[in-house]
């Protein structure tokens, strides 16, 4: 394994990128993507994703060819992991790349990575378990505490990507933004999305805050609500519709989208209330409003890139804990809706000048 080396001499015919997981990564891991499409227009480019994510890539103009798994099947049955993994390191082979870039560096990428046949491979100084031993070239990061965004960066700079990080390419399918549109046509506009879920309980703005927030939203615009996200948001979604007042233009779409539905939704929004999760990102990815409360984890780090000013953290001293349970929650108490109104106002006025 070499340190990291700009590879300007190196034109790769066949490029893979392995980021399988999760939405929000890999939705920050795009501009990296069309850095590298830019750099090696002529060069055949893959990705490896966890199949439940694959929606994410289908159509899109910077990728060639999607390598997808099925994590479950890995998780839950171990002779099917290894026919399935034989399987998809064959497929990998027979694309033969000739470049292979890692940006999850995980043991069982950083194997894939190996397994590849590629003669480079390339992973990123903060990998972990071990997968540091299957990659030819490190990329050195120039500072601690960077954005996903600009990590991947670093990776798209290693490359010899010049100029400032591009926004990135997100394509949109059609069919789903018709039907999207059928959906929530009679609500009317603005379109004030909001995703109330995410993984971690300790990134959950409560579901009664979001409910105060949005109200505020909606009275000041007179626009209709849309609640988006998957089935485990659903909860949080109809305790919020169940706070808003008799009346309110409300929608609730939690569940009941595929991940391309979901998109689809996002996409269509004129601004977008969000915890630290998935969506926030396909969000900012496509160029839309956010606003988001920020609670155990850093904007600094995982923050809506481009728009760190659309966020309010909690000021209690264990901000940034990154715990996915805690005892305590007292950030919860700290950022309560009166601190967000501000930004909603700002939102709201931005909002009101671009229709003038």
């Amino acid at each position: 394994m070499r340190a990291s080396l700009i590879l300007n001499d190196f034109d790769p015919a066949r490029i893979l990128i392995i980021k399988p997981s999760a939405i929000g990564d890999i939705a920050n891991s795009l501009p990296f993507l069309r850095g590298v499409r830019k750099k090696y227009p002529e060069a055949k480019i893959s990705w490896l994703i966890n199949q439940s994510y694959e929606a994410i890539l289908t159509n899109h103009p910077d990728i060639d060819e999607v390598f997808s798994f099925d994590r479950n099947i890995w998780k839950k049955n171990f002779g099917k992991s290894l026919s399935s993994s034989w399987k998809l390191v064959q497929n990998i082979r027979t694309f033969k790349p000739t470049l292979t870039i890692d940006l999850q560096c995980l043991l069982r990428t950083g194997i894939l990575a190996r397994l590849s046949g590629a003669p480079v491979r390339i992973g990123l100084e903060d990998c972990r378990e071990g997968s540091k031993y299957f990659y030819t070239h490190l990329v050195r990061y120039p500072f601690k505490g960077m954005h996903a965004v600009e990590r991947y960066w670093e990776a798209a700079k290693f490359l010899g990507c010049k100029g400032e990080i591009p926004p990135a390419s997100f394509p949109i399918d059609e069919a789903e933004n018709t039907k999207t549109l059928g959906l929530i046509s009679r609500l009317p506009k603005p379109w004030i999305g909001c995703c109330p879920g995410a993984r971690w309980l300790t990134k959950q703005w409560p579901a009664s805050y979001y409910a105060r927030t949005l109200q505020k939203a909606q009275t000041e615009t007179s626009g209709g609500i849309v609640l988006f996200g998957g089935n485990d948001d659903s909860k949080n979604a109809s305790e919020i519709l169940s706070l808003l007042p008799v009346g309110t233009p409300a929608i609730n779409l939690t569940g009941k989208t595929s991940l391309r539905g979901l998109i689809a939704v996002i996409s269509i929004m004129d601004f977008i209330f969000s915890n630290d999760t998935g969506p926030l990102h396909i969000a900012v990815a496509q160029g839309k409003k956010v606003i988001s409360p920020f609670l155990c984890t850093k904007v600094e780090w995982n923050g809506p890139y481009g728009q760190f000013q659309n966020t309010v953290s909690t000021s209690v001293p264990c901000k940034g804990s990154y715990l996915t349970k805690c005892p305590k929650m007292i950030c919860m108490d700290d950022l309560v809706p009166e601190k967000m109104f501000p930004l909603v106002e700002s939102t709201v006025q931005a909002w009101r000048s671009s229709k003038t």
